[in-house]
């Protein structure tokens, strides 16, 4: 179906000119409960959610129809291939054509075929709704009445995009699910069941420790701030109020980032940089050191200076967001004759107009970026002020990378302490001890176990009080249709679930608990297709066992020196604060550390490594260059997920990674296990 083209007369006129989006956030649980809540307030025939649809392009227009023509597909494939993405008209087709032999040939043996492409080019091709976006139409007609509705899923939905509303003059509604509120919900539902006074998240007071965790990069689960990249600028930045969260907030993004804003702003704000203000605009940029930093900015710009009134303004804001050159144009000159009035000469204007025009691509809006900077704080306050609450729903909604960067901060921080699964003390998800500042695994994160076989083992404990052994456990569980599997008891004892109930000190403990399960139940029809697995060879060591915690549950301490020496690995083994500090060239050390990611790239000298590295929970990454791994390349594959240990030379490049590389000699060693 085609989309109506929206003609002056068939505007409502509802507004002079356009409306802004209306964005609120709810938790993602209430999102539904507040689209009924707004069909029962304005009534269900004036709500409707905005459709969207996706359009025929001329790449997959050309396989859609190839198809219908009973096209071999090898041929229609390879004339598409030819292609560009960015071709979008069918004069580029035609272009691309003259200078494409294969593709002429096919365009002359099926005319046919590609003469329907005109018609079709562009049109709906499939219908799909709007995630957020909702419609409270005016009471005088239905939805139906005002725009063009197709009924889909039980829902009113417009056959209009969003744009098409806008061009119409109608609010839009974003109602949007937000998870960050979803787990405020529950940490503050925690608070209260621990007895605690809960705070008002909307109303929190200044804390200086908030901004020494937000300086320190301590940002982990912080809403909006917790990206690497916007962690590392915190560092840079070192916030200390709301409105340099804000600002951050609106710097860190690709327009800013692309012209040195972000870096810019920073060094202002704690080197003494003295900033340069474009032409008068000094007032309306004095707060942000003559950066234009906020969408607000450029239309006070454009009223203040320009003389435009506030609705021009924004009708600027908007030519400039969307790139509407024609209407830049006009707008140009009206703004332009304010700046002259005012004593600008045009090389000036011209500069600050660039500026401008450049900026707006990517601009952000201050109250947007406010509304998140505050939201952030109120994560960081949370952690800060109720750590054990704060990480133990985190930590539940976290997935396995994410646990490596938190656990990393929760080491650094020092609030609490997190320790493996519990038998005993464990819940199906993370669960807490107040009194301990303790975090316990959740036995569902242990992998291999799921959310219905960690119900039934909590539940058993709930009901008929604590294990007291493994043969407690095994025979509470030992029943038909039990969700508790061989492979559950294997992943349990591993991990180290038993730990505390039988007072181990070693991970060769585990391993004998698990060989004498095998021999003192052999009677009872378990299988044992891995025992050998257990008794044989290397098993033994100690860090093959920790290799196995560790890939079960991400926890696991090692003691990467002692597995140097083992492996008889001679240079001076380097301590992570070494490993993390610049480096003289001539040193050769040894490190280890648990591989999280090895990604192979490619660079003008061929391919080289980016290995992220974890040492007990602390995270860092090695470079190593296209000479050494191509030596190393064969050893370096399928290594993620293993110990690695390995010397070379170390040594800091300061131009191109700012980070600490191994050179591989003749001598280096590296081992993987």
């Amino acid at each position: 179906m085609k989309v109506t083209k929206i003609t002056e007369s068939m505007k409502p006129k509802l507004v002079d000119g356009t409306l802004p989006d209306i964005d609120t956030d709810f938790a993602g649980r209430d999102r539904a409960e507040i689209k009924a809540y707004m069909e029962r307030r304005f009534g269900r025939a004036q709500i409707c959610s905005v459709g969207t649809h996706t359009t025929m392009k001329l790449k997959g227009l050309l396989k859609d129809l190839s198809k219908t023509a009973n096209v071999d597909f090898s041929q229609s494939n390879l004339v598409t291939a030819i292609i560009d993405d960015n071709d979008s008209s069918f004069k580029d087709l035609i272009v691309r054509a003259s200078t494409e032999p294969k593709l002429k040939a096919f365009i002359k043996d099926h005319s046919d075929l590609i003469y329907m492409i005109p018609s079709l080019l562009n049109q709906p091709k499939t219908q799909s709704i709007h995630p957020c976006a909702v419609i409270v139409f005016p009471s005088v007609m239905s939805a139906s009445e005002w725009v063009p509705t197709r009924l889909q899923q039980g829902l009113i939905i417009s056959e209009w995009g969003g744009n098409e509303m806008d061009d119409a003059g109608f609010l839009k509604d974003d109602i949007l699910g937000i998870k960050q509120l979803d787990k405020f919900i529950d940490i503050l539902n925690l608070i209260k069941k621990n007895g605690k006074d809960v705070p008002d998240i909307y109303n929190l007071p200044h804390d200086n420790e908030v901004y020494r965790y937000f300086s320190n990069g301590w940002n982990g689960d912080v809403f909006q701030f917790g990206s690497t990249g916007l962690t590392e600028y915190c560092k840079a930045l070192k916030p200390r109020s709301m409105e340099d969260l804000i600002a951050a907030n609106a710097l860190y993004r690709p327009g800013p980032m692309e012209n040195g804003y972000h870096t810019t702003f920073a060094k202002c704000k704690n080197e003494g940089k003295v900033p340069e203000f474009l032409w008068g605009t000094k007032d309306i940029t004095k707060d942000t050191f003559g950066l234009l930093v906020y969408q607000e900015q450029i239309m006070a710009a454009c009223h203040e200076v320009g003389g435009l009134t506030k609705k021009e303004s924004d009708d600027v804001r908007r030519a400039m967001g969307k790139q509407k050159l024609k209407d830049l144009l006009k707008w140009k000159s009206k703004v332009q004759a304010g700046f002259t009035d005012k004593g600008c000469d045009i090389a000036t204007f011209e500069e600050v107009w660039n500026v401008m025009l450049e900026f707006a691509k990517y601009s952000f809006n201050k109250s947007h970026s406010a509304a998140y900077a505050k939201t952030g704080y109120a994560s960081q306050y949370l952690k800060v002020h109720y750590p054990i609450e704060y990480w133990t729903v985190a930590l539940s909604y976290a997935d396995e990378k994410k646990n490596l960067t938190f656990l990393s901060e929760i080491l650094q921080a020092k609030q609490i302490k997190i320790k493996a699964p519990d038998i005993n003390e464990s819940g199906i998800s993370m669960s807490s001890n107040q009194a301990s500042s303790t975090v316990f695994w959740g036995i569902e994160s242990i992998k291999g176990i799921g959310e219905d076989t960690a119900m039934q083992i909590v539940n058993e404990r709930k009901l008929n009080g604590k294990y007291t052994s493994f043969a407690s456990f095994f025979f509470r569980h030992n029943f038909k249709g039990s969700k508790v599997k061989k492979q559950t008891f294997e992943a349990l004892v591993t991990c180290g679930a038993f730990d505390e109930l039988y007072g181990f000190k070693d991970c060769e403990s585990r391993r004998m608990l698990l060989v004498n399960r095998y021999r003192k139940y052999k009677k009872v029809k378990i299988s044992n297709p891995t025992r050998d697995k257990y008794l044989n060879g290397k098993v033994y060591e100690n860090w093959w066992w920790k290799l196995q915690q560790k890939n079960l549950t991400g926890l696991a301490f090692f003691d990467y020196k002692e597995l140097a020496e083992e492996k008889c690995i001679n240079p001076a083994f380097c301590s992570l604060s070494e490993l993390t500090k610049p480096q003289e060239r001539g040193i050769f050390r040894t490190f280890g550390g648990y591989v999280v990611e090895c990604k192979v790239a490619r660079s003008k000298n061929g391919q080289y490594a980016k290995l992220l590295i974890e040492h007990n929970y602390k995270l860092f990454k090695i470079l190593i260059w296209s000479e050494e791994y191509s030596i190393l390349k064969d050893k370096l594959k399928g290594c993620e997920k293993s110990v690695i240990v390995f010397s070379g030379e170390l040594r800091y490049d300061p131009k191109w990674s700012k980070a600490n590389q191994f050179t591989f000699k003749e001598n280096s060693q590296l081992e993987i296990m």
